[in-house]
């Protein structure tokens, strides 16, 4: 009997050593193979080793996505390991049951199997098994969105990996906080981290991870609207994943590849791509969030092409899934289709109801991009009036300041434009009210100054002038300036190179003739003839794509065009501005810019400094804006504290930022008459702003006090009754708070309502 035992043990060895070394090499179906024609000797073993084959097995099955049989073959290890009291074993079979147990829904019992592993680990002197259970159990709460939690675990996994030198560990940790960051907004820092995963991970030759980071790289693309970069981290991930076994991965990379192709309307791409992955998932992953993430995206196409029907059913099937993993994010996106389902077939209360249940639902996930997509679906959809989606845009506009996403910026700066701000009579803003800012550039930084005293001797020249400078800082109202100065009777055309599909672009600037192309059923001017005489604005001529790079080196330089389809030249005398906030040094060395173009454009080159950095022009600007919304009182000066609150901000949105933060005022004076404190007050502080200088919870509720009762002081012309009843508080107490915090209002003590 003992030497059957032995035999049965030297086996089981052997066996375990040779499926471990097949799982290493990603060959699981091989594991599957060996193991059930040994099946009958490894069940009937009574030894640890048995214990270390079946977990091999139970790992080959989960990367296989047959979930059922890992849960089978881990629940047999497990119960090898505790008979053998191999407490190391157990713990490393407690980590891939919460992996099974993660992906198949089961989220609290995955979060117990990693505590257990953890725990085990720990008490048995194994730091490297401990930093492994951490780093799971940190992924399950993101997973869950419980990113406070998620991050400390994380953190903990990190000294201890750090410790051990273990780049391995290191690599997946800072994978890991990158996607973390990623969910949080943070974009810059989540892109820092990921880069890191990709060297550690290349060093290490781990194919697999640098797959999972340019996945988690091209979403940060993808959220940022930088599609051409987000391109280009999907096409390296799919590389590697198609020389790998990687069915999850796989199933990523085309869903995130389908929501590329949607949001540049490539329409047909994407159905194919999201139900590919959708068919892929329910094949291999059936019911899992993977699985969900797909339906909802092809539901998501769906509401874009009008097929409401099919995008319902989408919806209510990847909800059914989602709801019982508990992802909160999923359910509120899904919750913000439903809503746009219900507005286009004129459910008006149906979808506003939606669509203040999916703010609130991603609001509690914390992850603020979506949230954003949320607030600007609502900000967009008529069913809201125009002053509540005029508060959707600017919370969405809020983030995306924040976040320092120009495009998306951009994009919701025009939603703004063409949705209009309101004079107190609840009039549209007309031209006629933004005459000053054209007329006459407000500064009086030094720099800008001396700049704008050379403006009229540069319109007797032909040389383009070049604006760089941050997102907001103003390089557009300059160029309508300049326009002022140089040709105020001829055309003042504007073209944001960004904006606009390459395959798009070329005829709006260069126009064609009838026939050019399929469409092309009548002539068209383009810009630069629509311009001809005047000024041309080419905003962000960094996204400009080389193929028209060098054609408009051309016209630039022979001073004439040619319409696509067409052979006559046609001669133009246009003042061109071009402005960027990008570094077009920078991209003249990475090769994504003309040298040739570059040199022609930066004959006359002038950066707009940020905001931040010339201060002095705050008041000038604040007292522009109030009165261009009629926010003063008559002969009354802006508070002194709200000067100083506007002066102490370092506006990452520059000029752009504090025009909308002053309209919102003009928004908040018109809202309180009707009641609507709580969009209100979300829209003057969304959750997304911290208090940088505020260190404890109560310091930051202090804060967030005094600047509300200093925003609405500001819309009430300083009438303290007012304010009080926009607050929805009694006048004593704004008085008692204005006492305790040291509030001054100069010219403000004869402001207060009269008796009706």
């Amino acid at each position: 009997m003992r030497e059957q035992n032995d035999r049965s043990t030297a086996f089981c060895e052997s066996l375990a050593t040779y499926l471990k070394s097949l799982v290493t090499r990603r060959d699981f179906a091989k594991v599957i193979e060996c193991y059930e024609a040994n099946r009958t000797m490894v069940t009937e073993a009574d030894d640890t080793w048995a214990g270390h084959v079946l977990h091999q097995v139970a790992k080959s099955h989960a990367s296989l996505t047959n979930y059922p049989a890992a849960l089978r073959a881990a629940r047999m290890a497990q119960t090898k390991a505790v008979s053998e009291s191999d407490r190391v074993l157990l713990a490393d079979i407690f980590v891939t049951l919460g992996n099974i147990l993660r992906d198949t829904g089961e989220l609290s019992e995955a979060e117990k199997a990693f505590r257990d592993a953890e725990s085990i680990f720990r008490r048995n002197d194994s730091p490297e098994g401990q930093s492994r259970a951490l780093n799971q159990l940190a992924g399950l709460y993101f997973r869950q969105t419980n990113y406070a939690n998620a991050l400390a675990v994380l953190m903990d996994a990190v000294s201890i990996a750090r410790r051990l030198g273990d780049n391995q560990k290191l690599a997946y940790m800072m994978g890991n906080i990158g996607r973390l960051q990623t969910f949080l907004g943070d974009f810059v820092d989540a892109e820092k981290h990921l880069r890191i995963n990709v060297d550690l991970s290349t060093e290490l030759g781990d194919k697999i991870e640098i797959a999972r980071a340019r996945l988690s790289l091209g979403y940060i693309y993808l959220q940022k609207a930088d599609y051409d970069n987000a391109e280009q981290q999907f096409n390296q991930a799919c590389s590697l994943i198609s020389v790998l076994n990687a069915p999850r991965e796989e199933i990523m990379y085309l869903t995130y590849l389908g929501e590329l192709q949607y949001r540049t309307s490539q329409f047909g791409d994407a159905r194919k791509t999201l139900e590919r992955a959708m068919a892929l998932a329910e094949e291999s992953v059936s019911g899992t969030s993977l699985a969900g993430c797909a339906m909802r995206h092809l539901a998501e196409l769906h509401v874009r092409t009008g097929s409401l029907r099919t995008a319902e059913r989408l919806a209510a099937r990847s909800s059914a899934i989602m709801k019982k993993t508990g992802d909160k994010v999923e359910i509120g996106a899904l919750t913000k289709i439903k809503a746009q389902v219900a507005a286009l077939r004129k459910q008006a209360a149906r979808s506003c109801k939606l669509f203040l249940k999916a703010i609130d639902l991603l609001d509690e996930s914390g992850v603020r991009w979506e949230k954003a997509e949320a607030l600007v679906a609502a900000g967009s959809s008529e069913v809201f009036d125009d002053r509540q989606r005029m508060t959707y845009l600017f919370r969405a506009e809020e983030f995306y300041t924040r976040a320092r996403l120009d495009r998306k910026l951009k994009d919701i700066g025009r939603r703004i434009a063409e949705l209009g701000a309101f004079n107190s009579d609840g009039h549209s803003d007309t031209a006629e009210r933004r005459n000053g800012a054209v007329a006459n550039y407000i500064t009086c930084c030094e720099k800008i100054r001396t700049f704008k005293s050379q403006l009229p001797i540069l319109g007797k020249s032909d040389l383009p002038v070049l604006l760089t400078g941050e997102t907001g800082v103003g390089k557009d109202h300059l160029a309508r300036h300049f326009h002022s100065l140089v040709r105020p009777n001829a055309p003042y055309v504007a073209i944001n190179c960004a904006s606009v599909p390459e395959t798009l672009l070329e005829s709006e600037l260069f126009g064609f003739c009838r026939g050019a192309f399929t469409g092309a059923d009548s002539d068209k001017k383009g810009l630069f003839v629509t311009a001809n005489g005047g000024v041309l604005l080419l905003d962000e001529i960094g996204d400009m794509p080389l193929s028209l790079q060098a054609k408009l080196l051309g016209v630039l330089e022979m001073r004439k065009v040619i319409p696509l389809g067409g052979v006559d030249e046609v001669d133009i005398d246009v003042m061109l501005v071009a402005a960027t906030n990008r570094n077009l040094e920078e991209m003249v060395e990475q090769g994504t810019f003309r040298r040739d173009l570059y040199y022609r454009l930066s004959g006359v080159t002038f950066q707009l400094p940020p905001l931040r950095e010339r201060k002095e022009d705050i008041p000038l600007l604040l007292e522009y804006f109030v009165n261009k919304y009629d926010l003063a009182p008559d002969g009354k000066d802006i508070p002194a504290e709200v000067v100083r609150q506007f002066i102490d901000y370092d506006w990452p949105g520059n000029i752009r930022e504090l025009d909308n933060k002053v309209r919102r005022f003009d928004l908040m004076a018109q809202m309180a008459s009707e009641g609507d404190l709580v969009d209100l007050t979300r829209s003057l502080f969304s959750s997304d702003q911290a208090v940088a200088s505020s260190n404890t919870l109560f310091e930051r509720v202090e804060e967030f006090e005094r600047q509300l009762i200093i925003e609405a002081l500001l819309a009430s012309r300083g009438n303290k009754s007012e304010a009080a009843r926009m607050l929805g508080v009694h006048e004593a107490t704004v008085r008692t708070k204005l006492k305790r915090y040291g509030i001054a209002l100069p010219g403000t003590e004869t402001s207060e309502s009269a008796p009706t």
